[in-house]
């Protein structure tokens, strides 16, 4: 194994030096903006999250900034990029590093994951692109690219992955290491492969096949468009709102199931109603 793992990183980053992303994210450090895309590009494309990000940093600059505005505000600026909910876990994000750490972010990876919607994965992007620590990253695509080259295509759980991939990482070198794990995944490795271009076919001739993602229901007609429907309504509404039965217009919705998604929505306090009037918090 020892030789196939070095044989796998000099392939790797002889492949990411001629084939990398350019990204604004990765030409920092800082904690903030690195969270911020980090979670938006949970189930996000690259393309349509950069220029929300730099919309994004252009209205809250920095974390304070954000603590400092309403969740309504966060809601009106992530508008059109989809899974709201995100928005207000970056918000309390901020208020909870304002509030308990002085505006500090925590270091502790136990400490990161208690953050609302910081999981596993966007605390180990945290560790390793703003801290500078080996740890790896595993989305989607980097447990796809591990598991067709070292496990024959088995489905293998988070943890054993985790703690596989940190032994495949090169001393110091663990923010290029994930970055270069992300490029290959996304571009060669995704659902539709590109196996004759990928450098791991070297290793033992073939890569093996690995199906991970479920596929993926239809989003029209679905809960979560209406949400964003919704969403997108009140945010271009300004801060009196919309009422309800023009919100029925817009959406096409029956009566019954509007009230429901609204429902849900006041219950994960993105919106409130005002008399007649829905708004953003």
């Amino acid at each position: 194994m020892g030789q196939k793992v070095k044989k796998f990183n000099r392939l790797l980053f002889q492949w990411y030096v001629k084939n990398h992303r350019v990204l604004p994210w990765r030409k920092t450090r800082n904690p903030y903006r690195i969270l911020v895309s980090e979670i938006m590009l949970q189930q996000t494309p690259v393309a349509r999250v950069l220029p929300k990000y730099a919309e994004f940093l252009k209205k809250f600059p920095a974390i304070k900034t954000l603590a400092s505005k309403t969740l309504g505000e966060v809601l009106r600026v992530w508008s059109g990029l989809g899974y709201n909910r995100r928005a207000k876990y970056i918000w309390e994000c901020a208020q909870e590093i304002c509030s308990k750490h002085r505006g500090i972010f925590p270091r502790e990876r136990a400490v990161l994951q208690t953050l609302p919607g910081v999981g596993p994965s966007t605390a180990a992007a945290l560790e390793a692109f703003a801290f500078g620590r080996d740890e790896p990253m595993i989305d989607t695509n980097v447990r796809r690219v591990l598991c067709r080259v070292f496990f024959g295509g088995r489905a293998i759980s988070d943890r054993a992955l985790r703690d596989f991939a940190r032994t495949l990482i090169p001393q110091g070198r663990g923010k290029d290491w994930n970055w270069a794990m992300m490029d290959i995944g996304a571009l060669l490795c995704g659902a539709r492969r590109h196996c004759l271009e990928c450098p791991f076919g070297r290793l033992h001739g073939v890569v093996t096949p690995f199906q991970y993602k479920k596929p993926a229901s239809r989003f029209c007609d679905s809960t979560r468009f209406y949400r964003g429907k919704v969403l997108a309504s009140l945010a271009s509404a300004g801060f009196r709102g919309r009422e309800v039965s023009r919100l029925r217009r817009e959406t096409g919705l029956h009566r019954r199931r509007l009230s429901a998604i609204l429902s849900s929505l006041k219950k994960e306090q993105l919106v409130r109603e005002k008399g007649e009037y829905v708004i953003l918090p």
